[in-house]
């Protein structure tokens, strides 16, 4: 099963983008979806022969919950066969990779194996960037959008990053990687978030590293660890706006050429975040503070949807014809532009709680295994109580759902927190350090 694993990590984080780029067959776009199905076989087997021992009752609570907010949002609203079709692909494709951590769990060695590979994927980010960029200059074009690595997305590509930096605080927290080499390594993955010029690095890189430092840090090195951190934000931030502020010296689509004013200008960001849309049909374009507020006005007039949403699907885009698409689609598609705005859509107040819950639950047994195991995966679990932070406000940031890089990953790293956390308190006898679960060669 670890080299199933290794082929779905590797799966994820280049197919769109082979795809695209040596123009194979569109049909290999779902081979997430095609490996995803063999996983939900393969854990439907293998857990009901050992009765799914690592999966805690609280997270059989959410799921069944969530899974009566789409039963109810579906017989309030009747989205159709098609689109609930496409809303599943995005919202529940990846949901079995928590389970596949649970039934298959990794021992010590295939958790550093997998480590090992999410950070030469990390590399790789580097040299691709660096070429589309170069293209980009070339055709005379002025946007760091293009400039989406193996992902598909500047903004994803940017998280994707970001996090592989808070793993690497992780390590260094738990005394696993020297301070020099963990600021190197952090400084080498991060290069790529300047020229593709992601505004949003300058929130979520010094959000995901304070929450790590004082989510996954012993008591007492905190505030040693939180200066360190502070003067590496500053180095960063030092080479990230001068970088940024070159590559849109050139572009006449902009009148402002210092990123700095996004944050210094007060009617500036206020215009970033929001503008005068009017309300759904809109043809402006729409920022996030709008893809709030809009669609939550429009829900708010009728209970149920405000509860439960308008329907598992309702507002999915599809590439196979109108008949999967959501029916809500056309309707909001302009306000479609960060995962909150769909799940709030789709799955009303009710989904968006049971998502907090969910959150919450992963980043307790994160705290727990961080604090408690002396082993790999205790280093890891430090840096994934800042990931985990990180993905929840990506939620507001991006759509983050339709990614399977990061879904994947999130859902299956979430899984070992919870396995991790069930096995320590299994074996309360033996020593964390010492607190080990055979994985499945």
């Amino acid at each position: 099963m670890q080299g199933f694993l290794l082929l779905i990590i590797g799966c994820v984080m280049t197919d769109d983008f082979l795809v695209k780029l040596l123009r194979l067959p569109s049909v290999l776009h779902f081979l997430p979806e095609v490996l995803s199905a063999c996983v939900m076989v393969y854990v439907a087997i293998a857990g009901t022969r050992d009765r799914f021992h690592w999966v805690a009752p609280k997270y059989w609570l959410v799921f069944g919950a969530f899974a009566l907010v789409i039963l109810f949002g579906i017989i309030d609203n009747a989205p159709g066969a098609g689109p609930m079709l496409s809303g599943a692909r995005f919202h529940l494709r990846a949901v079995p990779m928590f389970f596949l951590a649970a039934v298959a769990p990794p021992s010590e060695r295939q958790l550093k194996q997998l480590l090992t590979l999410l950070f030469v994927f990390a590399l790789i980010q580097l040299p691709v960037a660096a070429w589309q960029r170069w293209i980009v200059l070339y055709e005379e074009r002025h946007t760091g959008d293009e400039v989406r690595g193996t992902l598909m997305d500047s903004g994803i590509l940017s998280i994707y990053l970001i996090c592989i930096v808070l793993g690497l605080t992780g390590l260094k927290l738990r005394r696993r990687l020297a301070t020099s080499t963990c600021v190197a390594l952090s400084f080498l993955v991060l290069i790529p978030t300047a020229i593709n010029e992601t505004k949003g690095t300058l929130v979520l890189l010094p959000f995901g590293v304070m929450a790590t430092l004082i989510l996954g840090a012993d008591r007492g090195k905190r505030l040693r660890y939180s200066a360190f951190a502070a003067l590496g934000l500053v180095a960063f931030v030092a080479f990230f706006i001068p970088v940024y502020n070159m590559m849109e010296v050139h572009n006449p689509f902009k009148n402002e050429k210092d990123i700095t004013n996004y944050f210094t200008n007060e009617k500036q960001l206020e215009r970033y975040m929001s503008s005068d849309v009017g309300g759904v049909g809109t043809t402006k374009d729409v920022r996030r503070g709008d893809a709030i507020a809009v669609p939550l006005e429009f829900l708010s007039r009728d209970p149920a949807q405000l509860a439960f949403g308008l329907g598992l699907g309702s507002v999915a885009p599809s590439n196979f014809g109108r008949s999967f698409e959501g029916s809500y689609f056309e309707l909001f598609s302009k306000f479609l532009i960060t995962s909150f705005t769909v799940l709030l859509l789709e799955f009303g107040i009710c989904g968006i709680l049971l998502v907090g819950v969910m959150f919450w639950f992963i980043l307790s047994d994160a705290l727990a295994v961080a604090r408690e195991d002396d082993s790999l995966f205790g280093a890891f679990a430090a840096g994934w109580t800042g990931i985990i932070c990180l993905v929840a406000l990506s939620l507001v940031y991006t759509t983050f759902h339709e990614f399977a890089s990061m879904t994947y990953l999130s859902w299956y790293f979430s899984g070992v927190m919870c396995m991790r956390r069930m096995s320590l308190e299994r074996i309360p006898s033996r020593a964390p350090s010492r607190v080990q679960v055979h994985g499945v060669a």
